[in-house]
């Protein structure tokens, strides 16, 4: 898998909300987050920080789009977007993250040899 690595103050931050499991009023597991106060926030340009990668998806329309687009206005993304992440904070499809405002749901996690590959999804 090629990858775009860019420097190192490129990488952008995040704050994490790890999914967690509680018991509701009927007695049935369901998954909750706690979205006051995040596991985890990792500062802009941090090692931890996410590289975007250029995703590729087929659209109903049969376009081949991408997931971040560079405007002049800056990186701009779709709903489904792909990063990578170098350092070794442990990650579970799921966790949320909050990007620029936007939240974001972790959908796959691949690890590859230095990195591990995250497809994430736009919730709201």
């Amino acid at each position: 898998m090629l990858t775009r690595e860019t420097p190192l103050e490129w990488r952008r931050g995040y704050a994490l909300h790890r999914r967690r499991t509680k018991t509701d009023g009927y007695g049935e597991t369901v998954a909750y987050y706690d979205m006051e106060v995040p596991d985890l926030e990792v500062a802009d340009g941090a090692v931890d920080g996410i590289c975007w990668q250029a995703t590729r998806v087929w659209q109903t329309n049969g376009q081949l789009r991408g997931g971040i687009a560079v405007e002049p206005q800056g990186e701009t993304a779709d709903n489904v977007v792909q990063g990578v992440c170098y350092g070794s904070l442990e990650l579970n499809p799921f966790d949320r993250f909050v990007i620029d405002g936007q939240v974001y749901e972790l959908r796959t996690v691949q690890q590859w040899l230095g990195y591990r590959l995250l497809q994430l999804q736009r919730l709201f």
